[in-house]
């Protein structure tokens, strides 16, 4: 095409879009050039350009890392069988379950070996040292949102309207959970997390065990999708925005590499702030709410609703009615009008409604605010894209607990959490945490997140009593009680307990992605390996490790003693520092680990295990957490042993004296929560208790309250069958001992992922050359001879009879002008000098008019003798003509004809000099041959031009390459530098240990040397007293005998006197 540099006085938005296309086909005026070089060069002239005019922060895209250039280590197998010892009992192990004894399968990367004794540094545990931490009264710590006013109404006509679309990108089910308000639930459940939370593990604490909010928990409270592409916050450069890729419908401009909705999005919000009054410019990223939803919503939606979870869309139905697919998830918007503004169509209302889900829902950062960096997300959601939600959450979550957990005082500000998600993975976990009104049974049948059961939940306020728990369990058996494994994993039932192969087909294509229920075993595989959580936002990236190998009692299997399965991240020494890392090798951290979260086809193989399975720990284990944190468990228990005692009876326990029938079933371990008369229990965990399908349930009372569990509680995805349990069928199928029947390496019409990422292009096309004109290649319009009116050779002067008068005027063609005997005509332009001289006739006579006629014939045959493809015809025709028209002169002819022959004979001069520069009259070659060569030469042409084109663009490629690999070399060379400077150190630091060990070491002998002679002197000094006390026992003996004798010879002395 053309090279382009972009000037340096150029506004920053320019050039826009119509300049760019106008430059490309001024190069291209037919058609002919390849699509992909009209888009590389489309590409070139968005460097440096910048549409928003600086409104928006501008950080690049993560870079695409191919699967093929990074090599990850997988073991063959993710569940390995080991024999665990059992061991003596102790005070502390009544905290487990199950001590592990014979053969169990545990969750690598593990083994049955003790670990490093270290100290413990949870929160909870340094608030029992003085000086105590106490939370502040106005600490924001587990609050929750309420939805903004409008939201409820904009998210029922998304529901309704774009149903398909957010079914296609796996968030229909998370969507309709935002109907609901959660901003009712205490916080007391939030900060005992919070204050048992292990950093440097990611892990809670609840007595000797370990447990932690997996990828597979968040999606079975939340719904947000594990799999899928990346999730990045970012407004990308001009040169990402705006990147095209070959179109398949031929358009020769392509199409956009980001969805078309996203750069309409990005200059609503800037339009939308702009307009907004008393929003300052310098915090832009972000934006009220309120705001947001008035920019998009008419004023009549702009409302404050309370969905009840019984009747969600407002159709009027009593409490206790059951929901059907019509009530509960009308697909059609019958009696909704278009809530939208007049500006707003359908795309951008339901990318708007998106964003503020995502902002305001899913992953809040500041409390009722939108940011502009999910717009992004939003608009790739809009179009049934599918992101991998839960990571990026998880993550979050993580990082926020770390900070609370790791801070030096309790008034922490960057506290902001879908705690929601948290509460609900509590409800999950710890049975009778919350109690729950009722949960209609279609969305338990269903597969909905479970965190809707919290709508109109309620929960203790006694801190005192859930740090107990968590100090020790078993204190508190009366009122919460652990679980594990819940039963409301979204995995096929045919599938648990069978052993599943993460294999590709023929094609290279991950098999688990062939099927339309294996996404469920795709997202439960993710959730079981360790790895990195991404959470990208803007230029900051947050790495958070996961380790589900330290919770294998969470997916079926037995505890043993984890190790660190997590891959090494290049270029980063300390995650909690990734703001000290340059941004190149940030971003490129973060593409990675990504890759490495998500991969598949990875030849591995893993256990489904069953939800009831035995789970045990190992007593290796439960040693290192007894030597670790047996004290602070202790003195924890203790305390808040003794704090719970001096609150008396328990609510439960004085509830259960007026109603000892309806618990009496249960035991002691009945559900103890509750302040209502008729309970319906928590769902059995215990084999010896029995399930109540939903068919049988029998609605009592519209007031009743539920545990923490349902029986029928199970959350699955829509593609995946409801299990046997929870439609009342018999669970008793065929075991199946291999993944051949489910994993075909044929595509399935059934389910189809997509995964098509940003960077695809589709096949180029390209167009013959047009013909070009020889006109057109010349540069000019095709140049017209000139028509020369010559006399016709039958013509004559003289025609039969003369003047009477011989000096009379002859008569002449009325075509001719008068003063056509000029000396000389020429064509404009060309310069032409007649060599015919001018002659002045002599007076006739009779014997002239003879010779006359005869001189007419020779010199009109002179003058049509004149080939224009000869040229030897030209020769002489200037000396004959002047010889001729002498002999006109000399013979007397008439002034007028004289002028006129020379006129003719100059005319034909002219001809002929025109003619002579002319090289087709030389060379015998017609226009169609010209043509023809004029048509190879263009097309020789054009090839040349093609590969210099080429060649130009491979030499800026390869510059460009250089370039980089010039940059990676120096930044590589700065971490060689540094990890140099960290050797250096560490060495240093070695040397100064090792200076220092030797001088404790020398301090020690010297020590063991006086230990020994002070042993000596302690075994002379014992021996010294030895016969001390003997010689004192010795005397006082004697001294007893001498009382005596005095005694005996005083009353001698007595009795003689």
């Amino acid at each position: 095409m053309f090279r382009w540099q972009r000037p340096d006085d150029l506004p920053p938005g320019e050039p826009s879009e119509a300049a760019i296309w106008a430059a490309i086909d001024r190069q291209d005026p037919q058609g002919s050039a390849d699509v992909q070089d009209r888009l590389e060069q489309y590409q070139d002239m968005l460097q440096g350009r910048d549409t928003f005019h600086s409104f928006f922060t501008r950080f690049p895209l993560l870079p695409e890392c191919l699967e093929d250039s990074v090599e990850f280590e997988d073991p063959d197998s993710w569940v390995t069988s080991l024999r665990l010892q059992y061991g003596e009992y102790h005070p502390l192990e009544s905290s487990v379950a199950q001590v592990g004894w014979g053969t169990c399968d545990v969750l690598v990367p593990a083994a049955d070996v003790l670990e490093p004794v270290g100290q413990s540094s949870l929160l909870s545990h340094r608030q029992l040292q003085p000086p105590p931490l106490e939370w502040p009264r106005d600490s924001t710590v587990g609050q929750i949102q309420s939805p903004v006013s409008g939201y409820v109404s904009w998210a029922r006509y998304v529901l309704q309207v774009h149903r398909g679309t957010l079914q296609q990108a796996g968030i229909y089910e998370a969507v309709y959970a935002s109907l609901f308000d959660y901003g009712r639930l205490p916080t007391s459940w939030a900060r005992g997390l919070a204050e048992f939370w292990d950093a440097s593990r990611s892990t809670f604490w609840v007595g000797a065990e370990e447990l932690t909010v997996t990828l597979s928990d968040l999606q079975t409270v939340s719904g947000l999708p594990v799999f899928g592409h990346r999730f990045e916050e970012c407004v990308p450069p001009d040169e990402q925005l705006f990147r095209r890729v070959p179109s398949t419908d031929g358009d020769r401009r392509g199409r956009l590499a980001v969805p078309d909705v996203f750069p309409r999005l990005l200059q609503h919000y800037r339009q939308t702030y702009r307009s907004a009054r008393g929003l300052p410019m310098r915090f832009r990223a972000t934006m009220p709410a309120g705001v947001w939803v008035s920019s998009f919503l008419l004023e009549r939606y702009l409302s404050s609703t309370t969905v009840s979870l019984h009747d969600p869309f407002d159709c009027g139905l009593q409490r206790g009615t059951p929901l059907s697919e019509e009530t509960a998830e009308p697909s059609s918007p019958t009696g909704f009008t278009f809530p939208g503004l007049a500006d707003v169509d359908e795309q951008l209302l339901l990318a708007g409604f998106l964003a503020l889900w995502l902002s305001t829902f899913v992953l809040p950062l500041r409390v009722g605010s939108l940011r502009s960096s999910v717009l992004l997300a939003a608009s790739q959601l809009s179009e049934g894209q599918r992101l991998a939600l839960a990571p990026p959450v998880l993550a979050r979550v993580y990082r926020v607990l770390r900070t609370i957990s790791e801070t030096s005082s309790l008034e922490v500000r960057d506290s902001v959490l879908p705690w929601q998600y948290l509460y609900g993975w509590v409800h999950l976990h710890v049975r009778g945490a919350f109690s729950c009104l009722e949960t209609p049974v279609y969305f338990l049948q269903r597969g909905y997140p479970t965190v809707l059961q919290l709508s109109q939940a309620s929960s203790t306020l006694e801190s005192g009593r859930i740090r107990l728990f968590f100090f020790a369990p078993h204190l508190v058996a009366d009122r919460f009680s652990l679980v594990h494994q819940p039963d409301s994993v979204s995995l096929p039932p045919h599938l648990r307990g069978t052993v599943v192969v993460d294999g590709a087909d023929h094609r290279g294509r991950p098999a688990l992605l062939q099927s339309r229920q294996s996404l469920a075993v795709v997202e439960y595989l993710i959730s079981m390996r360790p790895g990195w959580l991404c959470h990208r936002l803007g230029g900051f990236v947050t790495l958070e490790g996961y380790q589900p190998n330290r919770v294998a009692r969470q997916f079926g299997f037995s505890q043993a003693t984890a190790y660190d399965g997590r891959p090494l991240v290049p270029g980063v020494s300390d995650v909690r520092r990734m703001d000290t890392v340059p941004p190149e090798t940030r971003f490129y951290a973060a593409a990675l680990t990504w890759l490495h979260l998500l991969r598949l086809g990875t030849g591995s193989s893993f256990l489904l295990a069953q939800p009831s399975a035995d789970t045990s720990v190992s007593y290796t284990r439960l040693s290192w957490v007894r030597q670790s944190f047996g004290p602070a468990l202790e003195h924890g228990a203790r305390r808040y042993e003794r704090r719970v005692r001096e609150l008396g009876l328990s609510r439960g326990q004085r509830s259960r004296r007026g109603s000892s029938k309806t618990t009496g079933g249960r035991g002691t371990g009945a559900e103890a929560c509750t302040t209502t008369g008729t309970v319906v229990p928590s769902p059995a965990r215990a084999p010896d208790v029995a399930v109540v399908p939903p068919h049988t349930e029998v609605f009592s009372s519209s007031r009743r309250r539920a545990g923490s569990q349902h029986a029928t509680s199970s959350r699955r995805s829509v593609d995946a069958r409801p299990s046997p349990r929870d439609l009342g069928e018999s669970s008793q199928e065929p075991r199946r001992s291999d993944f051949t029947g489910y994993s075909t390496p044929g595509p399935s019409s059934d389910f189809f992922f997509p995964v098509d990422p940003y960077g695809s292009f589709w096949p180029g096309e390209s167009s013959g050359a047009g013909v070009v004109l020889p006109s057109e290649l010349f540069g000019g319009p095709p140049h017209t001879q000139t028509t020369l009116d010559l006399v016709p050779a039958e013509f004559s002067f003289f025609p039969g009879s003369h003047s009477a008068d011989p000096a009379g005027p002859s008569s002449a063609p009325a075509s001719y002008p008068v003063d056509s005997a000029s000396p000389s005509t020429a064509l404009e332009g060309f310069d032409y000098t007649s060599e015919i001289p001018c002659y002045v006739p002599v007076p006739p006579n009779l014997r002239t008019t003879d010779r006359c006629h005869h001189l007419v014939v020779l010199l009109r045959d002179l003058v049509s003798s004149i080939d224009p493809r000869s040229p030897e015809s030209w020769v002489g025709f200037t000396s004959s003509a002047g010889r001729l028209l002498g002999l006109f002169a000399d013979f007397g002819v008439d002034t007028t004809e004289l002028a006129f022959w020379e006129a003719v004979c100059r005319e034909a001069e002219s001809c002929i000099w025109q003619l002579r520069p002319l090289s087709v009259t030389r060379v015998r070659i017609t226009l169609p041959q010209l043509e023809g060569m004029v048509a190879s030469r263009r097309t020789i042409a054009d090839d040349t031009h093609d590969r210099l084109d080429r060649s130009a663009e491979a030499l800026r490629r390869h510059r460009q390459s250089s370039s980089g690999m010039a940059q990676e070399v120096d930044g590589l060379t700065a971490r060689m530098q540094e990890l140099w400077r960290d050797i250096r150190q560490m060495m240093s630091r070695t040397r100064h240990l090792q200076v220092g060990r030797d001088r404790r070491d020398r301090l020690t002998r010297r020590e063991e040397q006086r230990h020994r002679s002070l042993q000596q002197e302690v075994m002379e000094a014992d021996t010294l007293l030895v016969q001390a006390v003997e010689q004192f026992q010795r005397a006082q003996t004697e001294f007893q005998i001498l009382d005596e004798i005095t005694g005996r010879l005083q009353s001698l002395r007595d009795r003689l006197y």
